[in-house]
């Protein structure tokens, strides 16, 4: 019964914002609300997501388990920016230079480490695999590509070399459409066989 009541309520509220797309004058109200009380329940399981990830480095700590001098560095950094953060606010200029500072390099760290892993994981795909022309495609375009974003490849400004490398230089961004649509389209699929009660899991 539990099961098909919390069903039932998120099935009503998906389509109450569904609808309210197609009629925004009138949901409007209803939408404002919906998205009021999404934005605290957010809230709420980010406090208890960050609750039960301090306590978890806490307990590594005090137990001085496998990993204790990476969590210390995890809770230092945690009570700085929570600290510059109440004692500088978000707003300060201060704050978000230091912040940015930090996240820029790591997430462009975390890009390279990504390129290397995919690039690793082709040639996995050909030694398992073999010399296929799907997997000789793949590590073709994947190695021009590195190779162009390079910047090593010079063209004079307005030839027609130049519009052939912006071509290519452009052309994963193809890619990265196709992915965004391809995780459009299955959270669209997803989304309606929640709504339609046809996938239960949220009821565990």
């Amino acid at each position: 019964m539990k099961k098909i009541l919390w069903i039932v309520i998120a099935a009503l509220t998906g389509l109450t914002v569904l609808a309210g797309y197609f009629f925004q004058d009138q949901l409007s109200p209803v939408l404002a609300l919906v998205f009021e009380w999404g934005l605290v329940l957010l809230a709420v399981a980010g406090l208890i997501g960050i609750g039960f990830l301090l306590a978890r480095h806490i307990r590594r700590v005090i137990r001085w388990e496998k990993g204790a001098v990476f969590s210390i560095v995890v809770l230092v950094a945690f009570l700085g920016a929570l600290i510059a953060g109440f004692l500088l606010t978000p707003q300060s200029e201060l704050y978000r230079s230091l912040i940015l500072n930090v996240q820029v390099p790591v997430e462009a760290s975390l890009l390279a480490v990504l390129a290397v892993t995919l690039l690793v994981a082709g040639l996995r795909i050909i030694q398992v695999r073999g010399w296929s022309p799907m997997s000789i495609a793949f590590l073709a375009s994947a190695v021009f590509s590195m190779v162009i974003n390079l910047g090593w490849i010079r063209t004079p400004a307005g030839s027609l070399a130049e519009g052939i490398l912006g071509f290519f230089t452009r052309l994963p961004l193809v890619g990265a459409r196709g992915v965004l649509l391809g995780m459009a389209i299955g959270g669209l699929v997803v989304g309606l066989r929640y709504l339609l009660a046809l996938d239960r899991s949220g009821g565990e």
